[in-house]
């Protein structure tokens, strides 16, 4: 039985940074993922600028598929659209974890992919984990545990209350020989009839591929993606579907408690999305930073209490706790709001302060923007104040 200061259990974007940002502090790490290779989730895999920043890296053509100067947001009856400015990047998602994975691994991190988790438990003060490989089980003991584990993560299930937690199913097809007027640009599709709850997205990689995904609650996220793809024989037409992939993302905002006696939860699995958009890469990066930066010197300095590991949850809500609740403020708004109204809206809305209240900057700015239709001011105004 081997014994670590830090396990980190998943290797997605939080996973990877917190066993890299580990090992790098010294503290002897093991990272687990269940699947032969990092990044099989289901992800647009669009990024601002500043998301490769925060990780760390250059933009590099080892990872990076496409540069990205704006988006465009569609209004429901696709008559109105509001371009965003915006630099960013459409990531090979797959390719760049493994770079941040490799680097966790030459910071001095053991990886065990194929590994999967079957059982968490306390023992001796320690965290115990039991794995299996190959049909083999194995036990791994560690002084802290940091549940990178999406979704479904165990370490959750076993330890941590998730109450107000909130996931939508998003789908997403891989396509060739798509016909993008711009492949500089994001496009996003609102409204209650295309995507109830949520929205479509048609992210291009260059060269006619392209992402072209949904985000609904509730059932019905192929039909509703079907429907939107062959009503855009232009784009669509001649394009193919490579490879789908399907999965639950958290949209209910950061969950209540994520840190407890040698425990913390970290990305999908804390919440740790932002609500309106699903974006969860940038906020992965940045809480799997902060999470093996504290990891380190709880476990080194020999205090893995819940006060002690408090500091994680601090420094992360320092820089993203206000947005992602604005932003939750935000989505629980505009599900209110008819594709009509929508269409008003998206009308009347500028794109920067579009940028601003779907990241949580400003929620209320919009209002200013709607004088000249002021029921529907009134309207926006009492549910982004009131949420």
């Amino acid at each position: 039985m081997e014994t670590y200061d830090v396990a980190v259990i998943g290797a997605g974007p939080a996973g990877v940074m917190a066993a890299w940002k580990a090992a790098e502090s010294h503290a002897r790490t093991v990272m687990i993922e269940r699947e032969p290779s990092p990044g099989k989730k289901v992800c647009a895999e669009g990024v601002l600028a500043d998301a490769l920043v925060d990780a760390e890296l250059k933009p590099s053509s080892e990872f990076v598929s496409n540069y990205i100067s704006g988006a465009v947001l569609y209004a429901p009856d696709e008559a109105k659209k509001v371009n965003v400015g915006g630099k960013g990047y459409i990531l090979d998602k797959p390719a760049f974890l493994r770079v941040l994975a490799d680097r966790a691994v030459k910071a001095g991190s053991e990886a065990r992919f194929e590994t999967s988790v079957e059982d968490v438990e306390r023992q001796d003060g320690l965290i115990e984990i039991q794995c299996k490989r190959n049909g083999q089980p194995a036990t791994i003991r560690a002084k802290l545990v940091v549940g990178c584990d999406g979704t479904g993560s165990i370490i959750s299930r076993r330890f941590f209350p998730r109450k107000s937690y909130q996931a939508i199913t998003a789908l997403q097809y891989s396509m060739t020989n798509c016909k993008m007027d711009d492949e500089t640009k994001l496009e996003i599709y609102v409204g209650h009839e295309k995507a109830p709850a949520g929205y479509i997205w048609v992210f291009p990689k260059g060269k006619g591929d392209a992402n072209v995904g949904i985000g609904v609650k509730g059932a019905g996220a192929k039909a509703l993606l079907d429907k939107f793809i062959e009503k855009h024989p232009t784009a669509f037409g001649s394009a193919k579907i490579q490879r789908t992939l399907a999965a639950p993302v958290p949209v209910g905002g950061e969950v209540e408690s994520y840190v407890a006696d040698n425990m913390m939860l970290c990305g999908d699995a804390a919440g740790q999305v932002i609500p309106l958009t699903g974006a969860g890469i940038h906020t992965g990066l940045v809480a799997g930073k902060i999470a093996g930066e504290e990891a380190a010197i709880a476990t080194l300095s020999g205090n893995t209490s819940a006060e002690n590991l408090q500091r994680y949850r601090d420094r992360f809500d320092k820089l993203w706790g206000q947005r992602i609740s604005n932003s939750l403020r935000a989505l629980d708004s505009f599900e209110r709001f008819s594709d009509h109204e929508l269409n008003i809206i998206t009308g009347l809305l500028e794109g920067q302060d579009l940028v601003e209240m779907a990241n949580g900057f400003s929620p209320t700015k919009a209002v200013g923007l709607m004088a000249r239709h002021p029921l529907l001011a009134m309207k926006v105004a009492y549910q982004l104040l009131t949420g």
